[in-house]
């Protein structure tokens, strides 16, 4: 399990390990997954601001974005 803090917002981020699951639990942020590094790859995925899912896929960055 990852704990990332959700004030960052629009910086990218590298996962230390792939992600296959995600929990938000704000109210008032979103996050923004994606498949490759650098926040880069062909379809992200973004979280509402209360999520919890079973990725479709490993994710290795983010980025925290307004709801």
């Amino acid at each position: 399990m990852t704990t990332v803090g959700l004030g960052d917002f629009g910086t990218c981020h590298a996962l230390s390990a792939p992600a296959r699951s995600v929990q938000v639990v704000s109210g008032s942020v979103s996050v923004a997954l994606y498949p490759d590094t650098d926040c880069a790859g062909a379809h992200p995925w973004a979280t509402g601001s209360l999520a919890q899912a079973n990725l479709p896929w490993a994710m290795r960055s983010y980025r925290v974005v307004p709801a």
